[in-house]
């Protein structure tokens, strides 16, 4: 376990960000709202996705820098892109994530505190955590807290198996293809397995360990295996939620849960169904846990990557500590901002949150594509053919599901 632990680090910071509001949140609702139907829909776009990470890390691999330089070569269009995207990263989706870890803390101790308040703590304790010991910090916390949850899902997901179908529910929903449908499928395509500004994240990261560990001791191959193990987690990770969401909820006659406090018990009862109710403590403080570590993940990054964009936007190459928490304290203001003032229904803000995972992602899944093919980049960090092939199916269809997502949202209401 130990040698496993020295060899992963960026790719299971991805997971990290992956395994929080699109697993436990969403893939959990597919499961319980439609049974089994839209499986092989999570699946379609978690291998969509995978060429633009696949490039962050081919990037950062063969520059020793982050995408954010890429953009900047490419032009100012690029980088005004990605400040849209790390508008939704640096604010909306702490906020989402933390308010999902606030239920959780809420429902395990009995808090007689709001969900909103104890957000609010939870950002500013992981700012103190973060600013203690950033990225390698960061990162040994992260790998462990994601390894054991997920040893716990995919064992509750062999326990769930026989319940499938059992007291002649069905698997599958009547699906009826209307607006709400297409809404609720983009709610959770947005964050499957997390946004594509994700591949940025990543590509930073990469750098950070390869200033960390020295260069030689991570090298391309290295960085391209810790992708897979930690992008194929969030795979079968998104994968098990939705089957257990199904095998206890689907045609239950439940009712679905509109605060945070509430949600978390339900998620909670998953687990306690399959195991028994000795489990509880375990699962709660896994799944506690574990979207702790995606609050981390997130709020590691976000400022990392603004303030590159800042960098080179102010003609300023050299990212700097201050800047860091700087950035840092601006997206924990900006965040308790949107959950104690702006945030109205629960579920619909993160249907909201996730969904905007989209506002950015055909621009980012172009560039990206553009930066490992311009030409400073060679040999085998350059896309073979199928990876190319891979991409632009990619990017063509992320862009319909964009445009599907701001057409049905804003214009035909």
């Amino acid at each position: 376990m130990g040698n496993l632990l020295s060899r992963v680090g960026p790719g299971m910071m991805v997971a990290a960000v992956g395994v929080g509001v699109s697993h436990l949140v969403q893939s959990t609702r597919a499961g319980a709202e439609f049974g089994l139907s839209l499986v092989l829909l999570v699946i379609i776009v978690v291998v969509l996705k995978y060429p633009a990470f696949r490039f962050g890390v081919a990037y950062a691999s063969a520059t020793g820098r982050s995408l954010i330089t890429a953009y900047a070569r490419i032009g100012k269009t690029a980088l005004i892109w990605m400040g849209l995207a790390s508008i939704v990263d640096m604010f909306i989706a702490p906020a989402a994530v933390a308010l999902v870890t606030a239920g959780l803390v809420v429902s395990i101790f009995g808090l007689p505190y709001s969900a909103p308040m104890v957000a609010v703590g939870l950002l500013i304790v992981s700012a103190l955590v973060l600013l203690n010991g950033h990225y390698m910090k960061a990162e040994r916390i992260i790998k462990v807290l994601v390894i054991i949850f997920s040893i716990l899902t995919v064992l509750a997901v062999f326990f769930a198996l026989p319940l499938l179908g059992n007291d002649g529910r069905s698997m599958f929903a009547d699906l009826q293809y209307d607006r709400s449908l297409l809404l609720f499928v983009i709610a959770i395509t947005g964050w499957m397995p997390m946004p594509l500004s994700g591949a940025v994240f990543q590509s930073k990261w990469i750098c950070e360990r390869r200033r960390a560990v020295g260069a030689e001791n991570f090298t391309f191959q290295q960085a391209l295996t810790d992708l897979r193990i930690g992008y194929g987690l969030t795979l079968v990770l998104a994968v098990c939620f939705v089957v257990m969401g199904t095998a206890v909820l689907f045609e239950t006659d439940r009712v679905a849960p509109q605060n945070p406090g509430a949600f978390a018990t339900e998620l909670l009862s998953i687990f306690t169904t399959v195991f028994g109710k000795w489990m509880y403590p375990v699962i709660s403080l896994a799944a506690l846990a574990v979207m702790w570590s995606t609050l981390i993940a997130l709020m590691d990054g976000s400022p990392r990557v603004v303030d590159r964009i800042s960098s080179y936007l102010g003609k300023d190459s050299d990212a700097t500590k201050d800047r860091y928490t700087l950035f840092l304290a601006v997206q924990i203001v900006g965040s308790i901002v949107i959950i104690l003032f702006l945030m109205g229904s629960f579920v619909g803000f993160l249907d909201f949150a996730t969904s905007m995972g989209f506002a950015a992602a055909p621009a980012i899944a172009y560039f990206n594509y553009r930066a490992v093919t311009s030409d400073e980049i060679t040999g085998e960090f350059r896309p073979n053919t199928v990876l190319t092939v891979w991409s632009w199916i990619s990017i063509i269809s992320l862009t319909g599901f964009a445009l599907s997502y701001f057409l049905f949202r804003f214009i035909l209401v």
